[in-house]
């Protein structure tokens, strides 16, 4: 029996995730192949959770963007708004939510997308946060300096 059913050499995105249904009978089958990445989640939804939500056409203004990771082998984000989390792709780097129908968000990505996944991929559970993303836990907290005494005052002639 299989540990998981993850690729073992490979982080999923959306691009592998967010499949078309298999064809009806008689059908031709459904092609996705000029989706872009980040619209995938839209399809996916449509056909498997039955919810007809439109593809943003804006982005939300002044956003900070939110910063994609791998969870369990998986490239992730989690929208700041509603907290789904959604797989997303890193080869179209924006974010929409499916759940609360957000326009879309920039998705912060690491610049050596082969290095965090590699990263990832030699540890057990393929997990990898972005140095930056101020929700890493692996960031080490920076040394609690102990208070020092002020100096004494030297007495003026």
């Amino acid at each position: 029996m299989a540990l998981s059913a993850l690729p073992a050499d490979a982080i999923v995105q959306a691009e592998t995730y967010y499949m078309p249904p298999p064809p009806r009978r008689g059908q031709p089958a459904q092609d996705w192949s000029q989706v872009p990445g980040a619209e995938l989640i839209y399809r996916w939804a449509e056909t498997r959770l039955n919810r007809r939500v439109p593809v943003p056409t804006e982005t939300v203004p002044d956003h900070p963007g939110l910063y994609a990771r791998i969870d369990d082998g998986r490239w992730i984000g989690i929208c700041d708004a509603c907290d789904s989390v959604w797989i997303v792709s890193v080869k179209d780097p924006r974010f929409g939510c499916v759940e609360c129908r957000r326009d879309w968000v920039p998705l912060i990505v690491p610049d050596d997308i082969a290095g965090a996944e590699a990263e990832a991929l030699a540890l057990q559970r393929r997990f990898w946060w972005h140095p930056e993303d101020p929700a890493n836990p692996n960031i080490p907290e920076p040394p609690i300096e102990p208070p020092t005494e002020p100096a004494p005052e030297e007495p003026q002639p």
